[in-house]
């Protein structure tokens, strides 16, 4: 699992809570797309949620009781998804993909 491919399912998940939040925007995301910002209606609430389905969705899951880190800030700066799939890797690939 690489950056792009969790870049490109993040894309995929934060265009699917678009459509069923009632939003018509989520066919505009791309990776350079910020979700906190970006995005109407995305709330960090939403962040542990994303990130444990993105893991299981890319065939890492979490062990239970991992706890989530909020990966899409960084040092008070609002990331986009090619950043928070940077994170994302960086946090919870498995350990051969970070190589």
């Amino acid at each position: 699992m690489g950056t792009n491919d969790v870049a490109a399912k993040l894309a995929e998940v934060h265009r699917e809570y678009q459509k069923n939040g009632g939003f018509d925007d989520g066919d505009k995301i791309t990776a350079d797309t910020c979700p906190l910002t970006d995005l109407k209606g995305f709330e960090s609430d939403f962040i542990p949620e994303i990130v444990r389905r993105i893991a299981r969705e890319l065939g890492n899951p979490l062990p239970k009781g991992t706890r989530v880190k909020n990966i899409y800030v960084e040092k008070g700066r609002k990331l986009t998804l090619r950043e928070i799939a940077k994170k994302f890797v960086e946090n919870y690939a498995a350990k051969e993909c970070k190589v």
